[in-house]
């Protein structure tokens, strides 16, 4: 937990959390412009912030931060997936909240885990648009990409909560 929520009852002021979610949302947004190679052009480094602002802020950051990376990834991207991002989008800020709960109640292994698998069973979204066989070549991509996201969220979100 960041040094201001040490204790669950003390509220975070909501300007501090707009500003949190503001901040991760524009790293998102850099983020989406780092794409991994994928048969899909909007995989990118897009979910490390939200995979961090989870981590290290809880569930309601990284329920908005995820939520906004994918929208600006599917938005540089050109929306390859057409009306599907917005489903896709609401399913990865879900996986925002599981990531920043697990997280508080369990610890980070499970919390990246979870943000993972959530990640990456939501390619079954994507199933209409590219058929099966489709999809069921784009998965390793999609799950490679948010393992790496996962890590780096993680080895960051490690270096600073040390420090703090």
């Amino acid at each position: 937990m960041a040094a201001d929520e040490k204790s669950p009852s003390k509220k975070v002021p909501r300007t501090l959390r707009v500003v949190r979610i503001a901040v991760f949302a524009a790293l998102s947004v850099v983020g989406s412009f780092i794409h991994l190679p994928s048969p899909v052009p909007s995989v990118a480094f897009d979910s490390a912030p939200g995979f961090f602002a989870a981590l290290y802020f809880g569930p309601v950051e990284g329920f908005f931060v995820f939520g906004f990376g994918h929208m600006a990834t599917a938005i540089v991207s050109g929306f390859p997936l057409g009306i599907l991002h917005l489903p896709i989008a609401v399913g990865l800020a879900a996986a925002g909240a599981v990531v920043g709960a697990v997280n508080r109640r369990w610890n980070l292994i499970p919390a990246v885990a979870a943000g993972i698998a959530i990640n990456t069973g939501l390619v079954v979204l994507a199933i209409p648009m590219l058929g099966l066989a489709a999809t069921l070549s784009f998965t390793p991509f999609l799950f490679i990409a948010a393992t790496v996201n996962g890590v780096v969220a993680s080895a960051a979100y490690l270096t600073l909560r040390r420090r703090l």
